[in-house]
C-alpha cells in the first residue's frame, strides 16, 4: 500500500497502541515519520492543535488525522 501524503504517527513510548499502529504502517510498507509527543513538546503542540486532546496514538495522512485509529481508518486515510 502507498500513499503520496505525508503520514506522521505521533506516539509515547511504552504505548501499546502507539506499537500496534506502528507495527501495522511497517507491515504493510507504509512511509512514515514519528513523534514522540512525551519527549518532544512542539510534537505535542502540533499533536494538540490538530486534536485538542492528549490520547494517542495519532495518524496524520495529509491534512486528516484519527485519534487512536482502527485498522480499516489507517487504510481508508492512506489509500
Amino acid at each position: 500500500m502507498t500513499t503520496t501524503k505525508e503520514v506522521i504517527l505521533f506516539t509515547v513510548p511504552g504505548c501499546p497502541l502507539c506499537a500496534e499502529a506502528r507495527n501495522w504502517l511497517e507491515h504493510n510498507g507504509i512511509a512514515y515519520g514519528e513523534r514522540d509527543v512525551q519527549n518532544d513538546y512542539s510534537s505535542m503542540r502540533k499533536m494538540f492543535k490538530l486534536t485538542r486532546q492528549n490520547l494517542v496514538p495519532v495518524l496524520l495522512v495529509g491534512e486528516t488525522f484519527k485519534v487512536r485509529p482502527t485498522e480499516q481508518e489507517i487504510i481508508d486515510m492512506c489509500s
